[in-house]
């Protein structure tokens, strides 16, 4: 299998969208909760064009442990639920959501949860989706995972932005 058009768009949306989009989020405090908000949906999506599952947590944590910094696989199942809470609840639930404050970032906070600083954290995903998206171009197996969700407009469908 080749790299379908479908393909190709979702990877430049997801380059345009996502990975040039967020850093104007990152500016400012103002903004940092949204690029938490974008971060954690732009994960859902890698994770449902590399995983085939229909468990969303599953395949969630799967794409945390897989794709991201070896820190990051202890909190994988409450990243999960952070996901859940933000984009659900508006909640941050078993995280501090911090902005530019790079040196606290997977440590404790001050409540007994863990901090997320916005700017490490979407620096881990931008390395990971550009990890995927590499995995994407070189192996026809992950070509018809991603073509397979694309194509099914009940579980994803194709990214089309001009």
């Amino acid at each position: 299998m080749a790299i379908t058009p479908r393909i190709e768009s979702a990877i430049k949306s997801f380059d345009r969208i996502i990975l040039s989009g967020v850093p104007y989020l990152l500016k400012q405090n103002e903004t940092a909760f949204l690029s938490f908000m974008c971060s954690v949906a732009a994960i859902d999506a890698l994770a449902a064009y590399r995983f085939r599952t229909n468990n969303v947590g599953d395949r969630f944590r799967d794409f945390i442990t897989g794709y991201f910094p070896t820190a990051y696989r202890a909190h994988a199942a409450n990243l999960y639920l952070l996901r859940c809470r933000l984009l659900h609840n508006f909640s941050p639930a078993y995280f501090t959501l911090v902005h530019a404050q790079p040196t606290a970032h997977l440590g404790g906070s001050p409540i007994g949860d863990t901090v997320l600083s916005d700017a490490v954290f979407f620096s881990d995903l931008k390395a990971a989706a550009q990890n995927f998206f590499d995995e994407v171009r070189a192996d026809a197996t992950r070509q018809a995972d991603m073509e397979a969700r694309l194509a099914d407009i009940g579980k994803g469908g194709a990214i089309y932005v001009e």
